[in-house]
């Protein structure tokens, strides 16, 4: 298309002005897809999805849904909810004596914790949301502990959804949705990229914090070692005795490194048969999945991690434009 330029004084044929020479308008930039987030599950970890979100709105990709497990649906539904601000504020305020002061301790009960202080945080800025109430479509990721169901949440209370796809078994307590009870979502489908295929979206980008954990799965072959004998006294025997436990993990220790193990081992099935366009793999696995307190970190590496990646993401935009 054609643009003229403004009239100017310049010796014509004798009239003395003249229209200057026409120019060529500036094209309209092509036109871009919109996104579709599988944001993955991953405890502390998770706080690396602040990050990537961070570093998509700068550079201007529009997100046209998210499909959040555990703590990734806790970071979606914020940032959908237009919350991020609040919730990147609570993330890099907390200190571990901050993060005890949040878990209220049960003994008795199907959790370790029960999670109602965390859930009075979210209630002062998320009271009343439903995922009606958010910009793009949203979906959280949850399991049915009776049946082992994979749940897909995209409608009603907001809280209560999030709530339930965090609801990791032993530490939080599960929730009870409309007569099914559920708990994290990571036991089925750690990063939801099938949950962004179901609802048709043409480029889906797969944010996983635990690729970097264990490597790829191996059969080791080991001896069990010998029958225990007699204890030996001796300055050997006690420096065994105490590298033995000082490996103890503890309660708490072990289920969590179980589920974390499981988390990565189903996510590398189902990415397999299911792959993203993209994957973002931050490099978080120095950082503990109870270590909530290393926000700031975790979200630079996040930020980093997609920094380094917009040219990929911005030829695959442009190949389904």
């Amino acid at each position: 298309m054609l643009q003229w330029a403004s009239l100017r004084t310049q010796p014509d044929d004798g009239s003395g002005v003249s229209l200057a020479a026409p120019q060529e308008a500036p094209q309209p930039a092509p036109l871009k897809s919109p996104i579709a987030l599988a944001l993955g599950g991953g405890a502390a970890r998770g706080w690396a999805h602040i990050g990537v979100l961070r570093a998509l709105d700068e550079a201007g990709i529009e997100i046209g849904m998210i499909a959040g497990t555990s703590i990734g649906a806790l970071v979606g539904g914020c940032y959908l909810a237009g919350k991020l601000d609040e919730l990147e504020d609570f993330a890099r305020s907390l200190t571990k004596r901050r993060i005890f002061n949040l878990l209220d301790i049960r003994l008795r009960g199907n959790g370790l914790f029960g999670g109602m202080k965390l859930t009075a945080r979210m209630q002062e800025h998320l009271a009343d949301v439903t995922f009606s109430d958010l910009a793009k479509p949203f979906v959280c990721v949850a399991t049915e502990i009776r049946t082992g169901h994979e749940v897909w949440l995209s409608s009603g209370s907001l809280i209560t959804a999030m709530r339930a796809s965090y609801a990791l078994p032993g530490v939080f307590e599960p929730v009870l949705c409309n007569g099914r009870v559920l708990v994290d979502g990571a036991l089925v489908n750690p990063v939801p990229v099938s949950v962004c295929r179901a609802y048709e979206q043409q480029l889906v980008v797969a944010v996983n914090l635990h690729y970097d954990l264990f490597g790829r799965a191996a059969i080791i072959k080991h001896n069990a070692g010998d029958v225990p004998a007699a204890p030996v006294k001796d300055k050997a025997s006690l420096e065994q005795h105490r590298n033995d436990n000082e490996t103890r993990l503890g309660i708490t220790g072990v289920m969590v490194e179980a589920f974390n193990i499981i988390q990565d081992r189903i996510s590398r099935a189902r990415m397999a048969g299911d792959p993203p366009d993209l994957s973002l793999l931050p490099k978080l696995g120095h950082i503990g999945l109870t270590e909530f307190h290393r926000a700031d970190e975790a979200i630079r590496i996040g930020y980093e991690t997609t920094r380094n990646q917009l040219a990929e993401l911005d030829r695959l935009q442009a190949v389904l434009a």
